[in-house]
C-alpha cells in the first residue's frame, strides 16, 4: 500500500509539472531582416526603363514583408520562397517619378518591425546634362558599347545592351541625334577587323533618344557600299551623311539607299560640322586646303577655297556662334591658329594663336568648344583658349593657357585617347586616358572637369570603364 501511495504521488507531481510547462509562454525571437546583395550607400540602384532587378534578402522570425508608398509605374514583387525582391522600372513616360526610396517593412513574430530603405534612380538618355561615352571595343575580340554619365555623376555601364539585350556593332566611331532619334555608326558593323562575323546589331543603329530602345538597325550587307565608315551627320531622314574610306555618302533612312557625294574623295577622318542646315568638312591636298560644303538636295560637293590657308593644313573644324565655323590650322613655320570663319560670306573674321599642335586621335577630333572658349590637348596636357575677337590680328603671340597635365594627377594616365569633349549645357570638360595600348588599355581613366572651379582636381573620375573610347557625345550632339 505504501508503495502504491508513493507511485500515485509521483504521478500527481508529473502531471502538475506538465500542466505548468504547457502554460509557460514561448519566448519569441527578435526579427532579422537584411539585404544580402551589396547595395552601395553612396549611389542609388540605377535602372533603365522597363528593366527588372532582383535583390536578395535574409529573413528570420518574420511573419510578413510589405512594400510601402510605391510610386505609380514602379512594380515591386516580394517572393518569400526565393527570398528575393523584384523591382521593375516604369517606361520612360514623362510623368513617372525618376527617383524613389523603396521602404520595406518586415513584421516579426513578436509584432516587432524592421524597416529597410533602398534608393532607386530611373535613368533616361535625353538629359542635356548627361554624357555618352562611345566605346570602340577591341576590334578583333569584342563589340562596341555605350557608357552614360548622369548629371549627378553616376556612371552607367553598357547601357545599349541593358536596354536592348543586344550589342552595338564592331568599332563604333560616331553618333549624333536628330528629331528624337540617336544614330550610331560602326566601322565594321556585324563583322570584325579579321573578317569574322560578330553577333551584334550591325553597321548603323537608330534608337529612341529618350529610352535608347532600338528603332532600326542596318547590317553590313545592307550598307555594303560603305568601306570602314567613321563619321555621321543628320539633316533629316533623307539626308544622312556618312564619311568612309571612299568619301562621303548620303543615306536615305527610309529605303537604306546610298548615294555617293561627287567630289568628296578627300574628306578626312574627322567630325562633320553643321551650320545653317549645311554640312561641312575639309580637305588638305597638295599644299592646298579648303572646305567642303554639302547642301541637302545637291549630291555633290561645293568646294570653298580658303586662300589664307594655302600654306597651312587644317587640323579640324567645328560649328561656331553666329553661324560661323571654327577652323584650326597649322603652318610649316610652326604657327598654329584658331580662326573664326563665315562660310556664307567666305570671310575670315578673326584669328588667335595657340601654343601646341593638338593631339588628334583616330576620331579626328582636334578640339572642343563651348561658346568662344576652345579646349585642346597636346599629349596629356589640356589647354584653354578664351578666343578674343578684338585682338590685334598681327599679334602671333599664343593666347592659350595650360590648365592641367593628367599624367601628373595619375601616373597611370600615360596616353590621351581621342579628343576632349565639352557638355554644351554644363561646360564640363571630358577626357580619357590609358595606361597604354596592347594589354594595358583596360587600365584607364575617365576625367570630368569643371575648370571654372578647379584646374587641378576633377569633378568626377571613373577608372577602368572604357574600351578605346571614340569620343564624348551630348544632347544636343557635340564632340
Amino acid at each position: 500500500m505504501k508503495n502504491l501511495c508513493n507511485w500515485l504521488l509521483i504521478l500527481i507531481l508529473i502531471g502538475t509539472t506538465a500542466c505548468k510547462d504547457d502554460n509557460t509562454p514561448v519566448e519569441l525571437q527578435a526579427p532579422v531582416f537584411e539585404l544580402t546583395d551589396s547595395i552601395g550607400q553612396d549611389r542609388p540602384v540605377i535602372v533603365v526603363p522597363g528593366e527588372t532587378c532582383q535583390i536578395k534578402y535574409l529573413a528570420e522570425h518574420i511573419n510578413s514583408i510589405t512594400a510601402d508608398n510605391v510610386p505609380e509605374g514602379w512594380q515591386v514583387n516580394i517572393n518569400e520562397e526565393t527570398t528575393s525582391i523584384g523591382i521593375t522600372a516604369p517606361s520612360a513616360s514623362e510623368n513617372v517619378s525618376k527617383t524613389f526610396s523603396l521602404q520595406l517593412t518586415a513584421q516579426g513574430e513578436n509584432r516587432q518591425t524592421v524597416t529597410l530603405s533602398i534608393n532607386f534612380y530611373l535613368v533616361t538618355f535625353d538629359d542635356p546634362k548627361g554624357t555618352f561615352v562611345l566605346n570602340e571595343g577591341n576590334m578583333t575580340s569584342e563589340n562596341g558599347s555605350l557608357l552614360y554619365i548622369t548629371a549627378e555623376g553616376y556612371i552607367v555601364d553598357n547601357v545599349y545592351k541593358r536596354v536592348n539585350g543586344t550589342e552595338l556593332g564592331n568599332v563604333p566611331q560616331d553618333m549624333c541625334q536628330y528629331n528624337g532619334k540617336t544614330y550610331i555608326i560602326s566601322q565594321n558593323g556585324n563583322g570584325n577587323a579579321m573578317g569574322a562575323e560578330s553577333d551584334n546589331d550591325g553597321m548603323l543603329v537608330i534608337t529612341d533618344t529618350r529610352t535608347l530602345k532600338k528603332l532600326k538597325s542596318y547590317p553590313k550587307e545592307t550598307l555594303s557600299p560603305l568601306d570602314w565608315p567613321t563619321h555621321i551627320a543628320v539633316i533629316d531622314e533623307e539626308h544622312i551623311y556618312i564619311r568612309d574610306n571612299a568619301g562621303i555618302w548620303r543615306m536615305n533612312e527610309n529605303d537604306a539607299s546610298l548615294t555617293f557625294i561627287k567630289g568628296s574623295e578627300e574628306a578626312p577622318k574627322a567630325p562633320f560640322a553643321i551650320v545653317n542646315g549645311k554640312v561641312y568638312t575639309y580637305y588638305n591636298q597638295n599644299f592646298m586646303t579648303g572646305l567642303y560644303e554639302i547642301t541637302p538636295g545637291n549630291d555633290q560637293i561645293t568646294n570653298i577655297s580658303v586662300p589664307f590657308y594655302s600654306l597651312y593644313g587644317i587640323t579640324g573644324i567645328a560649328s561656331a556662334p553666329d553661324n560661323c565655323l571654327w577652323i584650326m590650322s597649322t603652318k610649316f613655320g610652326g604657327e598654329i591658329s584658331m580662326n573664326r570663319y563665315n562660310p556664307a560670306t567666305q570671310e575670315d573674321l578673326e584669328r588667335n594663336y595657340i601654343s601646341e599642335v593638338p593631339s588628334v586621335g583616330s576620331s579626328g577630333c582636334a578640339f572642343a568648344t563651348h561658346g568662344n572658349t576652345i579646349y585642346y590637348a597636346s599629349g596629356t596636357t589640356i589647354y584653354r583658349l578664351d578666343f578674343r575677337p578684338d585682338i590685334d590680328q598681327g599679334n602671333k603671340t599664343p593666347q592659350d593657357e595650360i590648365l592641367t597635365d593628367l599624367s601628373l594627377l595619375d601616373e597611370k594616365a600615360q596616353i590621351m585617347y581621342n579628343g576632349l569633349g565639352i557638355n554644351p549645357t554644363t561646360g564640363y570638360v571630358y577626357a580619357n586616358t590609358l595606361k597604354g595600348v596592347g594589354p594595358f588599355y583596360t587600365t584607364n581613366q575617365l576625367w570630368v572637369f569643371d575648370f571654372a572651379g578647379s584646374t587641378g582636381t576633377p569633378l568626377f573620375k571613373f577608372e577602368n570603364y572604357t574600351r578605346f573610347p571614340a569620343g564624348f557625345f551630348f544632347i544636343p550632339c557635340a564632340v
